[in-house]
């Protein structure tokens, strides 16, 4: 059977959770790869990732730029409806036999939109998972727009089937990312320094020495105080003697606030043994990550990647607090001594135990075989028996 499959890229995460399916369907004979780039992936602040996609032997199909950067609830509203505008033609245009798409941003629900209404079966990865945000409405409309599910746990497994979706529908794959992570794993290399190739700012980190990684985004439902909540950690590093490379934010509403206070603490503070990065290649950030002492900051990927490594995590507020975790994790408010505490707590901590909560590496081929292997047709509509629908 040969399927062609669109696969819409929004962001330098959700690539890093794609990039190996992307590689791995690129690379098989049984499927015809369309690739759209579209809204922060193709902002230079937030990661424009056009180069590294093509460096890793994919072709762009088409360029979208959708991405309104105000930093405020309304720019995404409006990001997401100029995405089901924009995403409706392309679809037209490719007329794939399905959609990819993966996790939670506003992004996700545009092309999930517009390839609904073109009748294009869409397929998302990671549904069912919940993070206690806004993003769980998205990932749950998603869900009941989706006609099927490759899900990464057995917790997001049973929520997407108690939204009432099918189990014939329903694939509990893991998630790709750990394949990532396992790969890195066997490369075994366990000292990478990425500031000759990649540049970043301020000062140099000596990489055969301990060294965080911090990523922190905003809390787009408390965008207005998210410039605040950078100052706490920013206080809570300056406690530490520790090394440190820095990342900026994503797109995320409360953007500009979290951009606003790192730049003032490099501009005007211009702190020693800090390294500040907007992005790298997906293989390069995670090897960065794995030889870290520890992560810091509210990314997924401290819950998500770093539980396969066993990298000591300290989770900050409520952007992740409903997500599964594995030992790793270490939650804290957002309060520097709180940060403080929790990070030299972590610090002190020997690798975790490995977790594979979120699949054990053989996520891409499941995958990649379901994909070529779907006689895709669109998810037939719920009748009021399976809803359990009483009329008394």
């Amino acid at each position: 059977m040969y399927t062609s499959d669109a696969t819409v890229v929004t962001s330098r995460s959700q690539y890093a959770r794609l990039k190996i399916v992307l590689q791995g369907l690129n690379d098989d004979g049984r499927i015809k790869l369309f690739i759209i780039l579209s809204g922060g992936s193709l902002v230079h602040r937030f990661g424009n990732i056009s180069d590294i996609v093509e460096d890793a032997g994919l072709e762009i199909n088409k360029k979208i730029h959708t991405l309104l950067e105000a930093g405020e609830p309304v720019a995404q509203a409006k990001t997401t409806g100029m995405g089901l505008i924009e995403y409706a033609t392309a679809f037209n245009e490719f007329a794939p036999d399905v959609m990819l798409t993966s996790g939670d941003r506003h992004e996700t629900m545009a092309c999930t939109l517009a390839a609904s209404y073109l009748n294009i079966p869409v397929v998302h990865l990671e549904g069912g998972e919940l993070t206690g945000s806004i993003d769980d409405k998205v990932r749950h409309s998603t869900t009941k727009m989706a006609d099927y599910h490759f899900v990464s746990t057995v917790r997001s497994e049973a929520i997407v089937r108690q939204l009432g979706e099918p189990a014939n529908r329903v694939y509990r794959t893991g998630c790709p990312s750990i394949d990532f992570a396992e790969q890195i794993i066997q490369e075994g290399q366990d000292e990478y320094d990425p500031q000759t190739e990649y540049g970043g700012v301020g000062d140099t980190v000596d990489v055969s020495k301990d060294y965080i990684v911090v990523q922190y985004h905003p809390l787009p439902t408390e965008y207005e105080s998210n410039y605040d909540k950078t100052q706490e950690l920013i206080k809570a590093y300056e406690q530490l003697s520790m090394q440190a490379f820095w990342f900026w934010p994503n797109m995320d509403a409360g953007t500009d606030q979290v951009s606003k206070a790192m730049r003032e603490y490099r501009e005007q503070q211009n702190p020693e043994g800090v390294r500040f990065f907007i992005t790298l290649d997906p293989h390069d950030y995670l090897t960065l990550v794995k030889n870290a002492a520890c992560m810091v900051g509210n990314s997924s990927v401290g819950i998500r990647e770093c539980s396969y490594f066993g990298i000591p995590t300290v989770n900050i507020g409520e952007r992740q607090q409903s997500r599964e975790r594995g030992p790793n994790v270490l939650d804290v408010a957002c309060d520097a001594e709180e940060i403080a505490n929790g990070i030299e707590t972590q610090l002190q901590q020997e690798a975790y135990s490995q977790s594979t909560i979120y699949g054990n590496g053989n996520a891409t081929r499941k995958i990649i075989d379901i994909l070529a292997e779907l006689d895709t047709e669109l998810k037939p509509s719920m009748t009021p028996d399976e809803l359990g629908y009483c009329k008394e």
